[in-house]
């Protein structure tokens, strides 16, 4: 059982990593990730093992630009189509979210919606700090179909 007293407890704990997550995110600058919130993700690379984002009927999230576990040096460009999937019915982009996914699960949608044109984001010279970078992308169809892909991104130090 959960008494007052360890909510509040737990709170005061939580209250610091708060405060950093909204300091980085107020200084991103032009960074797609920064290195403070790649410094905030799991060191030893167990997070990218998390369980798979699920597959659903939704829009078909095809990379096209990296491939899929190739090694990159920052700045680094990308390109996602969204495609009709299961469904057959075209992407509803006003419902993609994009998630930098670790220790601390961080939302960058925000950050990447300048660069959807149609129903595809392409993102020039993206600066990635070095790291395994794992971005959970989820989106609906017209007709509220989901479905969610893992996107992994390794960057190499320069």
């Amino acid at each position: 059982m959960v008494t007052m007293k360890h909510f509040y407890s737990g709170l005061l704990t939580a209250l610091p990593v708060l405060i950093l997550c909204s300091q980085v995110w107020a200084a991103t600058d032009d960074w797609l990730i920064t290195p403070d919130e790649a410094a905030m993700q799991m060191r030893d690379g167990n997070y990218a093992e998390t369980v798979a984002a699920t597959v659903g009927p939704g829009p078909a999230i095809v990379l096209k630009n990296p491939k899929m576990l190739q090694k990159l040096r920052s700045p680094i460009d990308i390109f996602i189509a969204f495609e009709p999937g299961k469904s057959g019915r075209p992407a509803d982009m006003k419902t993609l979210k994009i998630t930098l996914i670790g220790f601390i699960n961080i939302n960058i949608t925000d950050r990447l919606i300048e660069y959807i044109t149609g129903t595809n984001l392409d993102v020039q010279e993206a600066k990635l700090p070095s790291g395994k970078h794992r971005l959970r992308m989820r989106i609906k169809d017209v007709d509220g179909n989901p479905n969610e892909r893992d996107v992994v991104v390794i960057v190499l130090k320069k």
